[in-house]
């Protein structure tokens, strides 16, 4: 009974040996995994105190930005104000300085009207009173004739008519040219009454007008006067380039109509050596002249310009051609 008391003694004392390993086993794994445990909760801590942080940053920083783009954003309304009243006065400094020019442009084209009608008339004033003067000094000597007496009255007649048909003239281009209305007209009549206008001058002169016209009557809708006067403007200025001219050369100006399709195409050139080159790109600016400055304002081809472009609807370029310069005025047929 003893012995089997010790052995039961015994068994337990090794289940109990077994038991404490295991259990103390379990406390070291428990105390091992509670170590971590803790140092993985410490981390935790130290990365949501970083989260806080960089939270709270990311709010200042924010809240700074924000408070930079209500700063700009004032800036850019300020500066969009100023650029608005600048742009205002600029538009109303150029809508003056382009009434200026208007107005400095018109007088200009009174002027130089009224140099042509002096070159026209200058010939029949002179029939007349050569014809006046010959009959009275006939009949100071008591040699005229009745034949003489009618060949001058019908001299002063018909160089009085020629003087009425030229006021007529005149008095059209100046009626179309304050017309400002689109209407349909043929393209040769215009450019032949900016060519009467002028012819007188031209011929004075000794410069040589060569037309190339389509043989069939070129209808087009457009407002003659401002064609008229883009015609005469071209033509004034082909004829002083030739003025220039100092050699012995046919001088000539040659117009020339094409018919595009949709457009029309009228060229205006002389033989007058051309324009150099440095100055080709300026010779649409206002107030750009190559004559003295008692002879030109600069205005013509400037106001010529902006008459085809806005007034117009068209399109004109200048090229040098082999011996002189050429305009080609591009325009709708409607």
């Amino acid at each position: 009974m003893s012995e089997l008391h010790d052995e039961l003694l015994t068994s337990l004392e090794k289940d109990f040996e077994h038991f404490k390993n295991d259990f103390l086993s379990i406390i070291n794994e428990y105390k091992r995994k509670s170590k971590r445990l803790d140092k993985i909760i410490k981390q935790s801590d130290k990365q949501q105190l970083q989260v806080i942080r960089l939270n709270e940053e990311l709010d200042e920083y924010k809240n700074h930005l924000e408070k930079k783009v209500q700063e700009k954003t004032k800036e850019l309304q300020e500066l969009n104000a100023s650029l608005e009243e600048r742009v205002k006065q600029e538009v109303e400094a150029n809508r003056i300085k382009d009434k200026q020019i208007n107005e400095q442009a018109k007088f200009v084209q009174i002027g130089e009207l009224m140099s042509n009608i002096a070159h026209h008339w200058r010939q029949p004033l002179s029939a007349i009173s050569t014809a006046a003067s010959s009959m009275q000094a006939m009949r100071a000597l008591d040699i005229a004739s009745k034949e003489d007496e009618d060949k001058y009255i019908q001299q002063i007649i018909d160089s009085t008519q020629f003087l009425s048909n030229i006021i007529r003239d005149f008095a059209d281009y100046i009626e179309q040219n304050k017309n400002q209305e689109k209407s349909q007209f043929i393209l040769q009549d215009a450019i032949n009454k900016s060519l009467n206008i002028i012819i007188s001058s031209l011929e004075n002169n000794k410069i040589k007008v060569i037309k190339k016209f389509p043989q069939s009557d070129l209808f087009i809708t457009s407002i003659s006067g401002k064609l008229l006067n883009v015609i005469l403007n071209l033509l004034k200025n082909a004829q002083d380039a030739l003025m220039k001219v100092e050699d012995d050369r046919e001088k000539t100006i040659t117009i020339t109509i094409q018919d595009s399709g949709k457009y029309v195409l009228v060229s205006i050139k002389d033989n007058a050596n051309g324009i150099p080159e440095d100055i080709l790109s300026k010779i649409f600016n206002p107030y750009f002249t190559t004559k003295h400055q008692s002879q030109g304002t600069g205005l013509g081809l400037y106001t010529t310009k902006n008459d085809v472009e806005q007034q117009l609807n068209g399109k004109i370029k200048i090229n040098n051609s082999t011996n002189g310069a050429e305009f080609i005025v591009v325009l709708p047929k409607e």
